[in-house]
């Protein structure tokens, strides 16, 4: 059996909403949260792919903390091979514009799976920028 806490490595999840500046839509950026969670190299698409599910993502973090079950949802930013530029209270650090972090999240959240009674959670995770 696999151990738990082998191979895991920081994860940074950022919650991402829209705000009206003007005319100008922005993105707001939440307070990273900081987890140590394993993530694949790439997807288990095959196995995926036979059971009938669509595979929309690059990789896959999982996680055995349920208290992030409803913190985290589809769309939130995720620095995965990158690590964030924090300020002393644990806020991004951010731009010269104020709207646009200094380091860019490498990866949003495209699909979670996880049932209600089970241990274990899968997040899928796309590319920022990455060609569909």
């Amino acid at each position: 059996m696999r151990s738990r806490s082998r191979d895991r490595q920081k994860i940074y999840f950022v919650t991402v909403a829209e705000k009206k500046v003007g005319i100008d839509t922005v993105q707001e950026y939440g307070k990273p949260i900081m987890k140590k969670m394993t993530v694949s190299s790439g997807t288990n698409m095959p196995g995926q792919v036979s059971a009938g599910l669509v595979v929309d993502y690059d990789r896959e973090i999982t996680s055995y903390d349920k208290s992030l079950r409803g913190v985290i949802r589809e769309g939130d930013a995720v620095f995965v091979d990158v690590e964030p530029q924090l300020n002393e209270d644990g806020t991004l650090t951010m731009g010269e514009d104020g709207y646009t972090p200094v380091t860019s999240p490498d990866y949003r959240i495209s699909a979670i799976f996880s049932t209600q009674k089970g241990d274990v959670d899968v997040y899928g995770i796309k590319k920022v920028g990455a060609v569909q």
